[in-house]
């Protein structure tokens, strides 16, 4: 299994003072890619550790969320931005737009095989460790008669013709990565030949990682292409779901 790193990073404000060492109060401002399900527990949680501090959200995909961060650079209103896209990052600490700051967590390794988990220079640090793979609707899958799928390349079978979604590789970080790792795990040839294989059968293509899981929740669609903790937290919420992580 392939691993993804959440990133979450310190946006550089040039108009705010350095961060002190003392409880947060007033308003914590998070651009984030995820959606309100991700992000809702944590904003709770954090307010309710420390009363009196407002946690809002500015949710905006993550290519919107950095152009944001380009465009107010004079002016910035962000302190965090959390997203799972490390080019990203890289573009923000390449053009000076991002503060450094050392997480106090111990025991974390610095790589998970080769992948380091902080950027070594401070610049930005991993969040969260998460799979990514296929996700299904249940009762779908039972009412057309579709099997349970194992391997990406599973998703290219006749069978599931106008039953699979995925969000843009151009808009999401997660999916850009998604294709990666199969472009590396299989191979250049054999991995495009995977890819666009199962794009044949891609019924939708979403603005949004999110919209994904949205739609096999509903039974838009049957099978999507997710980050693991969509289809969990879908898991979690009741809905007749499951998971699996293919073998690349």
């Amino acid at each position: 299994m392939r691993l993804i790193t959440t990133f979450a990073a310190i946006a550089l404000a040039a108009t705010r003072a350095p961060v002190q060492a003392q409880a947060p109060s007033g308003k914590v401002t998070v651009l984030t890619s995820f959606s309100k399900d991700v992000t809702d527990p944590f904003k709770k949680a954090f307010e309710a550790a420390y009363p009196g501090t407002t946690v809002e959200i500015q949710n905006r995909n993550t290519n919107a969320g950095v152009k944001l961060l380009e465009e107010t650079r004079s002016g910035n209103q962000v302190d965090i931005f959390w997203a799972s896209a490390p080019d990203a990052f890289e573009v923000l600490k390449q053009k000076k737009l991002l503060q450094v700051y050392k997480p106090k967590a111990t025991g974390i390794p610095a790589k998970v095989g080769a992948y380091p988990i902080n950027d070594p220079d401070g610049y930005y640090s991993g969040f969260a460790a998460s799979g990514y793979g296929i996700m299904w609707n249940e009762r779908y899958a039972k009412a057309n008669k579709l099997p349970d799928p194992k391997e990406w390349q599973d998703l290219a079978k006749p069978v599931y013709f106008d039953h699979v979604s995925i969000a843009a590789p151009s808009r999401s970080g997660t999916t850009h990565l998604t294709l990666e790792t199969i472009l590396q795990g299989e191979g250049w040839d054999k991995g495009w030949r995977t890819i666009k294989e199962w794009s044949g059968n891609l019924r939708t293509v979403t603005e949004r990682s999110f919209g994904v899981p949205d739609a096999v929740n509903s039974g838009q669609v049957g099978f999507g292409v997710v980050i693991d903790f969509f289809a969990f937290s879908a898991q979690g919420a009741g809905f007749p779901v499951k998971f699996v992580y293919p073998s690349v």
